[in-house]
This record gives C-alpha cells, sequence and structure tokens, in this order.
C-alpha cells in the first residue's frame, strides 16, 4: 500500500511539474534565489510562487489569479494608493507577454527601514498574472531578478 502512494505521489509531482513547465504563466525563478514554501490552503483560481535570498529582506512573489480582472486589479493598486496617501515615483504602462501591462514602484516603512516595493501586473486572459518585487530601498535592483522579468515579459503568455 505505502509502494503504491508512493508511486502515485512520484506520478502527480511529474505531471504537476510538466504542467507547470508547460505553462507560461510561471515567473522563471531568479538565479540564486530559494523558493519559500506555501502553508496556504490550495486555491484553484490563484497560484503563488514566492522566492527570497537567506539573510536579506528581498523577495519575489508571483500571483497567477484567473478570476481578477486587469482593470479591477490596476484600480484596486490606485485607490489604495489614493487612500493611503502612496505617491508611487513610478506609475507606467509597460509592454509585456504582447500586451499592455501596468508598473507601479513605492517605498513603504518607516524612516531607515523602508523597502522598495516594484509590482507589475500583466492581463492574462479573465484574469492577471502579478510579480511584486521588495527590497531594502537602498538596495540595487538585483540583476537575477530583472533576468527573469525580462525572461517572462518576453514569453507569450497563456
Amino acid at each position: 500500500m505505502k509502494n503504491a502512494f508512493l508511486i502515485a505521489a512520484s506520478l502527480f509531482v511529474l505531471v504537476a511539474g510538466a504542467a507547470a513547465a508547460a505553462d507560461n504563466s510561471v515567473f522563471p525563478q531568479p538565479s540564486g534565489w530559494s523558493r519559500i514554501s506555501s502553508t496556504a490552503a490550495a486555491d484553484p483560481n490563484r497560484t503563488v510562487q514566492q522566492w527570497h535570498i537567506a539573510g536579506d529582506v528581498a523577495s519575489v512573489t508571483f500571483v497567477h489569479d484567473t478570476t481578477t480582472p486587469y482593470a479591477d486589479a490596476v484600480a484596486a493598486i490606485e485607490t489604495n494608493f489614493s487612500t493611503n496617501k502612496i505617491k508611487p515615483a513610478v506609475d507606467k504602462d509597460l509592454p509585456c507577454q504582447g500586451k499592455t501591462a501596468h508598473e507601479v514602484d513605492f517605498n513603504v516603512g518607516p524612516d531607515g527601514h523602508q523597502l522598495t516595493v516594484q509590482r507589475v501586473v500583466v492581463p492574462d486572459g479573465t484574469g492577471v498574472a502579478t510579480v511584486t518585487y521588495a527590497r531594502a530601498a537602498d538596495a540595487p535592483f538585483d540583476p537575477d531578478v530583472k533576468k527573469s522579468e525580462t525572461a517572462f515579459c518576453a514569453s507569450s503568455g497563456t
């Protein structure tokens, strides 16, 4: 019985891995970054991937949401900024996966401990793909994260 379970589990991992590899909406893991395991309950409409570098506050989070329309996702960000009086350093459209995506960059946190957050929202069918990169405000943009973003935006999407 135990062997049957192990075989079934192994097949599931192989099939799920092949499906993920074929899915262009998956964000490529930045080189040298470690994946963060999620303990969140599975959501059939949303997949989340997250990475970090040990000993660093930086993180990259990728969310593929099949239910939130692009316009609603961008409007929610803009409303949050307005409500909380956040003035983004960057608030612009950009090309990604052959579509018009939206990028916002802003700082959060108390003086001396601020984080710079870059969020890119990409339309994906009826939903969105969102990439959020957070790092110490005084840290340069990680070149491996930039390579992953460039590769993701160069892909054709789903």
